[in-house]
């Protein structure tokens, strides 16, 4: 094994097939960020699911012409079974194509990566605003009746709804912080401070509001007080609250109708826990729709995201991917990036009641982009010489 492992990574560390690799990676991830800007206007996207098999492809040809340590394939041999059963028992290959970009993540570099997504994201979406307010395409201002406050009239810059634009906006300040940490200063705060209130009061989108500063102080407290940036237990309240985000949904999807408590809290969120329960006949989201491997029929939409992972994709598969998270924390803590921590634990708050970064594109979900980040650092060591790093972060 090793003997053709060592050959096959050989060829792999040409210059030619090195290009290639990345050319192939690039291209699919190009195509992926598109989808996931256009999908955010007006604009209905054809032929979605040919794409997805081009990436697909793309992304997978990246992945063979790389190197990769043995473990590395042990591991992509493993979550590859698990998409297949996935997708034989719902019909959806999400999990094989989410598999298939973070391995192909290897030998890349990561960094670069995201400051790319982040500068690809922003140019996409400056281009929907402009040709909404040039009257080329898409509406400026969309008035309609709102669960919050009845008929209204609010902006959406051409994204088809004032919180998908304010989403954006928000995606866009936590990936931007992480990716421009060092250059992060006191006035940088107030301007992002000052850019979520303005957004706030053309969107009326409490949600990104709330969570976009939230994570603009969490990030002030991390970066004022260095002993938080590599004291673990930072980290750990991180998983913590990763635990307790995932034991709330589960009680949501279970008592949402009958716990005056959960009553009570779905007045300020908007109807977003009885939405699991009125979302259709079957009251789709609630737990009773949940299965080991889901199911075929579950593929109704609703805003909670932590509730749509296990509706979605299954218990099991649900629970590996909240495992994976939680080990992706601890590599994190090993290197003390303390602003992935921030991140994801504002990704886990705003996945508790909206479900962005739990849908179809890939290109949305940027804990998958951290998963391929520290791949070499999450996957159990077996030791031996194909056992070292193959990622570069």
């Amino acid at each position: 094994m090793e003997k053709y492992l060592d050959k096959w990574n050989g060829l792999c560390q040409r210059p030619m097939m090195e290009k290639l690799s990345k050319l192939t990676f690039l291209l699919a991830l190009w195509i992926e960020l598109t989808i996931v800007v256009v999908e955010k206007s007006e604009y209905v996207i054809q032929y979605e699911g040919q794409w997805f098999r081009l990436t697909f492809v793309l992304f997978g040809i990246s992945l063979l012409i790389t190197k990769h340590s043995l473990r590395e394939w042990i591991g992509l041999f493993f979550f590859a079974i698990l998409g297949l059963i996935s997708y034989k028992a719902t019909g959806r290959n999400e999990i094989l194509r989410f598999v298939v970009f973070v391995w192909a993540c290897q030998g890349k570099d990561m960094r670069k990566v995201l400051k790319g997504t982040f500068w690809y994201t922003l140019a996409g979406c400056l281009v929907i605003m402009i040709l909404s307010l040039f009257g080329v395409y898409g509406k400026v201002v969309l008035v309609q009746w709102y669960r919050a406050g009845g008929i209204e009239s609010r902006y959406c810059f051409g994204m088809g709804h004032p919180n998908a634009f304010h989403c954006m906006i928000f995606v866009l300040t936590i990936l931007g912080m992480y990716c421009y940490a060092d250059y992060l200063r006191w006035y940088s705060y107030i301007l992002l401070i000052g850019l979520h209130i303005v957004t706030f009061m053309l969107t009326v989108s409490r949600t990104g509001f709330l969570l976009a500063i939230g994570t603009i102080f969490l990030i002030i407290l991390l970066k004022g007080i260095p002993f938080l940036q590599k004291w673990k237990g930072s980290f750990v309240l991180g998983m913590l609250l990763l635990c307790v985000s995932v034991m709330f949904c589960v009680y949501c999807a279970k008592y949402s109708i009958t716990s005056p408590t959960l009553m009570k809290l779905d007045r300020f969120l908007n109807g977003r826990i009885w939405g699991l329960h009125d979302s259709s006949m079957r009251h789709d989201g609630m737990l009773n729709t949940w299965h080991l491997w889901s199911d075929p029929t579950n593929i109704k939409y609703f805003d909670m995201g932590m509730v749509r992972i296990f509706y979605w994709y299954g218990i099991i598969p649900g629970a590996i991917y909240i495992l994976a998270q939680l080990r992706l924390l601890w590599a994190a803590m090993k290197k003390s990036d303390y602003m992935l921590l921030a991140l994801m634990i504002s990704i886990t708050f705003y996945s508790l009641i909206e479900a962005h970064f739990v849908s179809v594109y890939l290109g949305r979900n940027y804990i998958l982009f951290f998963f391929g980040m520290y791949l070499s650092d999450m996957l159990p060591s077996i030791g031996g010489k194909y056992a070292e790093s193959t990622s570069v972060v």
